[in-house]
């Protein structure tokens, strides 16, 4: 601060807590002013110590950036933000307005017109409006209409976009600014997109950031604080909390980087050294020390700084005196020439000629030599003209006693220079800036040993450089942003906060403590709360460690080394990825969500992928795939597990997103041990899988539910058709070519060389559809090449003549009619493994929901080679009280059934209640409620299911490995006590083993054996 005091006396490290002043003695200006930066020094630690570097109170929302509508500006919210201690506060004043008359000539959008009936309190701080500033107007209920300023014209604004209710002509309304970027309190109104802008904004990432300090303030800046009654003395000086926002390069749009390290600043040392002759008048000669005769404190001050080059200016009394410029130019005329001759303008070598602008932007100003001086006109003529200051933003002259020019590339630069009377300072390379001062008190001498001065020196009397005594800027990160070469992108959501919040001590909540990480065997935990919900999910363990939500969050298995094991806890909130997230080569992991609102999600089909790991267990955590990723390939699952150990899914939530074709599923385990899958939801997307297992030991599937979420496929035209719905198509257009000669009206004949033949469709009724087809080919072969061009041009949109009873049908009878349904809902298969002939997969599948599904339950071994060596048989299978919905869409399908076992060991179907419902017209294939097939073992019980609108209740084809059964052999295979409702055919069973199987109390049949 540049205040006429007689010395500068508070230091922290000396730790004093307060000044006494005792009786008789003499109360210095310095002991008061040592005494308030005792006290604000304790303030500012204590408010640090207590919110941090940098904080806003929790709830208010204050100091929140945002993207101007416009894209030009960012927006500052109302509130209070501390740094290190200091206060800053952004509360702009209500300004008193009326709806004023618009002048002619505005266009049709018509701006709304607001006269301010004080327009020097206008802006935050007295700064006056300005066009592209903007307002909040209250607009009734408690909210405000936001506006911007497009026009200012004798304190009447011109708003735009309109008011939404403003009132009529004359009415009272209030404005309130609306602290900016580009229209801040304490710093100069600019445009950071103009090109001539000094530090144009480039294209990418900036960190937007508070610069905080205390500015000294007198009535020259402020003439508010000068009390009238005192006249022509002078009232004590201010210091104000200043802050001003800036920006900061931060790269590549979308980087948030850390602040940089602080560049070490520059040093200087003060000294008096030698004894000399005298060399000026009014100094003492010969002694060493300093020669003045009256105390002074010197103020040594860094007035412009490059690379290679700076500038220092001195002054005796704290350059102190200072006073308004009423006019600019060569000849400077000045409100007053100081106080005295001696310390006045009249006698002062040089001029700074400066201005609130260049101040609070920390620029260099004029720096000019003093020719001549005029006391009765108070003018000062100066070497050259001032070129930087200019009226209007309050100029004023300070007077400095002398000027340093230091070549830093010079060796010679950190040699002593001597200021005068045998003070000397020593400059010492580092970062240093416009307004960095030192201050050296020195007194006069007052007997044969010489003056001294106030300097630090070390226990030889060498003096210690110094950094800087000010000014001591303190910032604080409240956002990135990204902008382009003309605007801030991202809109008004386009900011990524970086605001650290602090309660009231009335209302701190466990998020509000901080822990250490990894403290109690908690990794990754940072505060109380999220220990609480560590230590509620599940309901019992440890985590070894915890994910954050948001991107970034799979990095938590980077903790866990390969080969070792973890549980690892999910909060709640949503962990998004781009791709899967692949674990591989972990031991025993065990996964603990919060329950369904920890969810991760991938805009892939497949979220989580666990490789070769020990074991996995994964509880109350959903996993959703929302998108397809080219790398893609197969059957993926959301959750995936290949080639692990033990498997354990239980109280998840499980989703896929509906595919036009069977691309992917909500749960896919390839290999490994013992699978259990329980209590959990899967959300099938449409003609998607819920559970598909294969080549596990064990399948274990009990109280899930899995149902069909969105809906897949193309759209109401036919030329608008997925690849998968056209062949689906094309078997329910025409199917069972057979050497069927029969007068059946569904049935088109043709013939094939010598051979008749008859296929039916569903057109075959009406005669254009007919006409579609010859009745008679040369060969088979020409028969396939005249369908398939016949349905290419249907799906193409060129069709052949007769052709438009095929596209009336699939757009009205299909394409109009499709309901969602998944493909499979559980699915689990043996698979053979190289030279292992037989391989047993034991499965339980009891107590789910599946609804509605094309194949409801699949279990089964398939034949991978000739039978004798590579039968694919499952063991111990059951099934058992499921209630299953089996839906056949209008297009067909393949395969469809309630539960179908096959090739199993021991089997058990019973109790489960199967339903179905068939939306096609024709169904070729058939359709089951419960289908058995394959190698059957020694025991085969199907009792006490239900099945419901099923063409066929129960099928059982048996293929004849060892028939007729060797000697001794003892088998029991048993159908009894279902009921088949609405079965055409209740129940078969192919040759030969029907004398084999025992049918008991099925109703209507059939009989019982």
């Amino acid at each position: 601060m540049k205040a006429d005091i007689s010395a500068h006396t508070f230091r922290p490290d000396a730790r004093f807590a307060a000044v006494v002043v005792g009786q008789g003695q003499v109360l210095l200006d310095s002991a008061l002013n040592e005494q308030e930066e005792i006290a604000r020094a304790r303030l500012d630690a204590t408010a640090a110590d207590v919110i941090g570097p940098a904080g806003v109170p929790k709830g208010t929302g204050g100091f929140e950036v945002t993207v101007a509508p416009d894209g030009r500006d960012l927006l500052i919210s109302p509130g209070r933000l501390y740094v290190d201690g200091i206060l800053c506060v952004n509360e702009p004043p209500a300004v008193p307005a009326t709806v004023g008359t618009l002048p002619l000539g505005i266009a049709v959008l018509l701006p709304t017109s607001l006269t301010v009936l004080r327009p020097h309190v206008a802006a935050p701080g007295g700064v006056p409006f300005a066009a592209g500033q903007w307002v909040d107007v209250p607009a009734g209920g408690g909210a405000a209409a936001r506006s911007q300023v497009v026009g200012v014209q004798d304190g009447q604004l011109l708003l735009f976009p309109p008011l939404p209710a403003a009132p009529v002509e004359g009415g009272r309304v209030e404005v309130r600014p609306v602290t900016s970027l580009r229209h801040q309190s304490d710093r100069p109104a600019f445009d950071p997109f103009d090109p001539a802008t000094p530090d144009r904004l480039t294209p990418g990432a900036w960190r937007v950031e508070v610069d905080a300090w205390h500015r000294h303030v007198t009535a020259v800046e402020d003439p508010s604080i000068q009390e009238a009654a005192l006249g022509d003395a002078e009232s004590p000086s201010r210091l104000k909390a200043v802050w001003q926002l800036r920006l900061e390069a931060a790269g590549p749009a979308g980087a948030s980087p850390p602040p940089g390290p602080a560049t070490p600043p520059g040093r200087l040392a003060a000294s008096t050294v030698g004894s000399t002759a005298a060399d000026e008048a009014g100094v003492l000669p010969d002694e060493a020390g300093y020669r003045g005769l009256e105390n002074q404190l010197y103020r040594v001050e860094v007035h412009s700084a490059t690379a290679t080059d700076l500038v220092l200016k001195w002054q005796r009394d704290n350059a102190s005196t200072v006073t308004r410029v009423e006019s600019l130019g060569k000849v400077l005329g000045l409100a007053d020439l100081g106080r005295d001759d001696e310390r006045g303008f009249a006698t002062a070598p040089y001029v700074e000629v400066t201005d609130d602008t260049l101040e609070l932007e920390g620029r260099p100003s004029d720096l000019l030599k003093v020719v001549d001086a005029d006391p009765t006109l108070r003018t000062v003529t100066l070497a050259a003209a001032p070129t930087l200051a200019q009226p209007g933003r309050r100029p004023r002259a300070r007077r400095w006693d002398g000027r340093i020019a230091v070549d830093l590339e010079s060796p010679a630069s950190a040699a002593p220079v001597t200021l005068e009377r045998g003070l000397h300072v020593t400059l010492l390379p580092g970062a240093l800036r416009p307004g960095d001062y030192w201050l050296v008190p020195a007194r006069a001498a007052h007997g044969a040993r010489g003056g001294t001065i106030g300097w630090p020196t070390d226990d030889a009397g060498a003096p210690l450089a110094q950094p800087p005594l000010g000014i001591t800027h303190h910032r604080a990160t409240l956002a990135f942003v990204d902008a382009d070469a003309s605007r801030f992108v991202g809109g008004a959501a386009g900011t990524r906060d970086q605001r650290a919040a602090f309660p009231p001590l009335t209302a701190i909540t466990a998020a509000d403590v901080s822990t250490t990480p990894g403290s109690g065997g908690l990794g990754g935990v940072t505060n109380v709360q999220q220990a609480l919900d560590v230590l509620a999910v599940g309901g019992h363990g440890l985590c070894t460690v915890i994910a954050t939500p948001g991107p970034g969050w799979e990095r938590v298995f980077d903790a866990v080394p390969a080969g070792a094991s973890a549980r690892i806890g999910f909060p709640v909130g949503q962990y998004p990825t781009a791709g899967p997230v692949l674990v591989a080569g972990r031991g025993h992991l065990v996964l603990v969500g919060a329950g369904h609102g920890a969810a991760v999600v991938a805009a892939a089909r497949a979220a989580l992928v666990f490789d070769t790991c020990a074991s996995v267990r994964v509880e109350s955590l959903s996993v959703i795939s929302t998108g397809t990723s080219p790398a893609d390939r197969g059957l993926a699952g959301a959750l995936t597990f290949q080639g692990c150990g033990d498997v354990s899914v239980s109280r998840c939530l499980l989703g896929t997103a509906p595919r036009p074709g069977r691309e992917a599923a909500c749960l896919r385990v390839a290999g490994g041990g013992r699978l259990r899958v329980e209590d959990s939801t899967f959300e099938v997307g449409d003609r998607q899988v819920g559970l598909l297992a294969t080549d596990v030991e064990e399948a274990v599937v009990t109280g899930n539910r899995l149902t069909v979420s969105g809906r897949a496929g193309g759209g109401a035209r036919v030329q608008e058709t997925t690849a998968q719905e056209r062949i689906l198509l094309r078997r329910l257009l025409v199917y069972n070519l057979s050497k069927v000669t029969c007068a059946n009206p569904g049935r088109h004949p043709v013939r094939s060389g010598a051979t008749p033949m008859s296929c039916a469709t569903v057109v075959a009724r009406r005669p254009a559809g007919r006409a579609v087809l010859r009745p008679s080919y040369s060969h088979m072969r020409d028969f396939r090449r005249d369908l398939d061009r016949v349905l290419r041009g249907v799906f193409a949109g060129r069709l052949v003549a007769g052709a438009e009873p095929i596209v009336e049908y699939i757009e009205k009878r299909v394409l109009a009619r499709q309901v969602p349904v998944m493909a499979q809902g559980i699915v689990v298969t043996p698979r053979a493994d190289g030279a292992n002939a037989r391989r047993r997969t034991d499965a339980r599948i009891a107590s789910n929901v599946i609804e509605p599904a094309i194949q409801g339950v699949h279990v089964g071994g398939s034949m991978s080679g000739p039978r004798a060596t590579s039968l694919v048989q499952a063991g111990r299978v059951a099934v058992t009280d499921n209630k299953i919905h089996v839906v056949v869409p209008p297009e067909g399908a393949g395969a469809r059934h309630g539960i179908f076992v096959g090739s199993a060991d021991r089997l058990r179907v019973t109790s489960n209640d199967i339903s179905c419902a068939i939306a096609a017209d024709f169904s070729p294939v058939p359709t089951n409620g419960i289908r058995v097939f394959g190698f059957s073992g020694s025991a085969m019980t199907v009792r006490d299911n239900v099945t419901e609108s099923f063409p066929e209740g129960l099928g059982v084809n048996l293929l004849p490995s060892d028939f007729p059964p060797p000697p001794g052999t003892h088998r029991m295979w048993a159908v009894e006590d279902n009921l088949f409702l609405g079965a055409k055919a209740p129940a078969s069973v192919t040759a030969p083993y029907q004398t084999l199987v025992k049918f008991r109390g099925n109703r209507p049949g059939p009989p019982d054996n």
